[in-house]
């Protein structure tokens, strides 16, 4: 359990967004059957005397489900961190609701619902080990002190017995559920990764590249710098001196990149010996040229060991800015792109911002 609560906090944050995806899914799914079950029992316990001590329960689990249900639509989806919150507030009301209904209403009996809902309730979340084991644990004393003082001395010692047997199978089993769903959802974002990286360099490929941007060009007030990179010469040196050398350079022009710019930034290869680069926030043309020129500096010194008769390998770049220069992806390249073509033209090896040919 110590090594499975270590393996799930140090991978709980780097896969946070997937986990919170697939408990944002949990949270509509409990809010549904919440209401599917909480309604028929709150209008059955207004005709059948056995129901009758628990209709305010009932009504309280569907009001919840219903409100939970339309946060999970709205607010939740851009308050995600929430979510877990969310799950925890239901989660506790379904609990009081099977501990009144398994002691108060029904004393001369033994609970059942509460020891259902006590193992199966977690398997609809992920969720940090001891964080859960603590929250079924404080429901299980509950349940165990009000079955104490609300039954006679046999039935409460059943059910307290049963309360121990069962939270000791609803942490083995929610255990479980978590381990696998949190490797699912690390083997995904592995395929993803797969899918989405360019084989040859380690970025991010052209379909990822526009994905990103364009979500990115979505919210609202951004901003930011589209950059296209040709390298200078490259079919040259790889028709000279062979593909391992031109792959050896597109490789080296990738890490060059990315000592460039920032983590945060979006590195592609388009295809061929062509690149790119989105600068999030980042429209300072001071700061843009200090990265470029630093980028242009390394590829200077790639050594393609070619002869003196074959130019030297160098990079071309053009920037487009958002959202002065466009405003979606297609505008930003094919403008990147036409000032690409003027450094090309004015020589190679510099740069050229589309605005100032405008």
């Amino acid at each position: 359990m110590i090594s499975y609560n270590k393996f799930f906090i140090d991978n709980y944050h780097t896969y946070y967004k997937d986990i919170a995806d697939k408990n944002l899914k949990a949270v509509q799914l409990i809010s549904a059957l919440g209401v599917i079950i909480g309604l028929p029992l709150s209008i059955l316990s207004l005709f059948v005397e056995q129901f009758l001590k628990a209709t305010e329960a009932y009504i309280l689990l569907v009001v919840t489900s219903i409100i939970l249900y339309l946060l999970s639509k709205t607010f939740l989806k851009t308050h995600k961190r929430l979510v877990p919150l969310a799950i925890y507030i239901v989660f506790a009301i379904i609990m009081a609701t099977a501990i009144y209904m398994g002691t108060v209403t029904q004393p001369m009996m033994n609970a059942v619902t509460f020891f259902v809902f006590l193992v199966i309730l977690p398997l609809f979340m992920i969720d940090i080990p001891i964080r859960m084991c603590i929250f079924m644990g404080f429901f299980c004393l509950i349940f165990c002190l009000t079955s104490r003082y609300v039954k006679i001395p046999y039935l409460a010692s059943y059910d307290i017995v049963n309360a121990v047997i069962f939270y000791l199978l609803s942490i083995i089993t929610s255990h479980q559920s978590n381990y696998l769903n949190l490797k699912q959802i690390m083997s995904n974002n592995i395929l993803e990764i797969q899918r989405d990286t360019d084989k040859m360099t380690g970025l991010w490929n052209r379909g990822f590249c526009e994905r990103k941007i364009n979500t990115f060009l979505a919210t609202q007030d951004s901003k930011g710098a589209l950059l296209v990179v040709d390298v200078d010469n490259f079919k040259l040196v790889n028709d000279s001196n062979g593909h391992a050398c031109g792959d050896k350079v597109l490789r080296e022009v990738g890490a060059a990149l990315k000592d460039s710019f920032r983590n945060s930034d979006i590195i592609g290869r388009l295809g061929g010996d062509e690149f790119l680069i989105f600068l999030p926030n980042c429209i300072d043309s001071e700061i843009i040229r200090h990265r470029v020129s630093h980028f242009l500096d390394i590829v200077n010194k790639i050594d393609t060991t070619s002869d003196e008769e074959i130019p030297h390998i160098s990079a071309s770049v053009g920037v487009s800015l958002f959202p002065e220069d466009g405003d979606n992806f297609k505008d930003l390249y094919k403008h990147a792109d036409e000032a690409l073509y003027l450094s090309k033209q004015s020589g190679k090896n510099q740069y050229a911002f589309y605005h100032l040919l405008a």
